[in-house]
């Protein structure tokens, strides 16, 4: 059963892993300089895995034993690593980050309409979709409209993107669906990653030739740094927040996601952001803040405003 109302340690939880998920294009564009993509994603995905694997072990924790939850895994190991993984890694060969960054936005409304189709303890409601709705909106001040302007100069690249934030939104309301977010998520991430691993290793070595390859030291270093945080510990995080909280809340994370991307910028690039970059941040906010407000309450801030709307036209 899904906490009504998310707790202080869970919100700081959710902006944490946008932290971490908001570096990742950043070290994907890295990796991608002598990495080729499927190469990339498989090796990501198994160093990952070594990790999880590795801490279930030594915490004295136990994989399922049943077949039906490794098909949920080996599932989501398609649908939620290995495609996106790919699809993402390809497109960011064809579009600017800043596009890239929009197009993963989607990752929110996809989820709020995925959830209210699929589950009975998370459907959709005037503040959740006025909430998301605003986080986009944000989200498209902070990267710049002009952003946009890119809309139709790599159409597949974008449609690769787009496509990719589909894939998560779906498989992490599926997740919730099937029941995984029940169990230790250390465990869900070791198992389903296990399982991705397991598929993309054997593709990779079919679609590209990995042996060839001669990556640098920086684009080794990136490769360990997607492996370890943005997808083993970033795993755990997703896992416990969808058990908790629901995929709906969860997914607002990708609204930090640019933000994070930003910071990061100004820390290891030395980018410097005019107002309007602030301006968005706070319109992100007030989007995840939207969300979180009760229907009662809102429905009561509309009429209240629409009285004083109405007092106003007749005075």
């Amino acid at each position: 059963m899904l906490s009504d109302k998310p707790q202080a340690h869970q919100y700081i939880l959710l902006v944490l892993l946008g932290a971490i998920w908001g570096s990742s294009f950043f070290l994907i564009k890295i990796t991608l300089e002598s990495v080729t993509p499927v190469t990339l994603t498989a090796f990501r995905l198994f160093f990952a895995s070594i990790v999880l694997s590795g801490l279930v072990l030594i915490l004295g924790k136990r994989f399922p034993r049943d077949l039906q939850t490794w098909g949920y895994y080996a599932l989501i190991g398609v649908t939620g690593n290995i495609l996106p993984f790919v699809l993402i890694s390809w497109g960011e060969l064809h579009i600017d980050s800043g596009l890239a960054a929009i197009l993963m936005a989607i990752i929110p409304l996809t989820a709020l309409l995925i959830a209210h189709l699929w589950t009975e303890d998370e459907k959709m409601s005037l503040p959740k979709f006025v909430g998301t709705v605003v986080g986009f909106g944000g989200v498209i001040l902070l990267v710049g409209p002009e952003a946009l302007n890119g809309l139709g100069d790599s159409v597949l690249g974008q449609l690769a993107v787009a496509f990719a934030s589909f894939c998560y939104g779906a498989s992490s309301v599926y997740a919730r669906k099937v029941g995984l977010v029940k169990q230790d998520p250390i465990v869900n991430g070791s198992g389903i990653l296990l399982c991705a691993s397991l598929m993309a290793l054997p593709m990779a070595f079919i679609v590209e030739d990995p042996m060839s390859l001669e990556p640098n030291l920086l684009s080794i270093g990136s490769l360990l740094v997607l492996s370890v945080v943005s997808t083993a510990i970033a795993y755990i995080i997703l896992y416990y927040l969808l058990g908790a909280v629901g995929a709906t809340f969860t997914a607002l994370n990708n609204y930090l996601v640019p933000v994070f991307g930003m910071i990061w910028g100004f820390v290891f690039l030395s980018e410097s952001y005019k107002l309007e970059a602030f301006i968005a941040l706070a319109v992100i906010l007030l989007g995840i803040i939207i969300t979180q407000i009760k229907g009662k309450v809102f429905r009561r801030l509309g009429n209240r405003f629409a009285m004083n709307a109405k007092g106003g036209e007749e005075a």
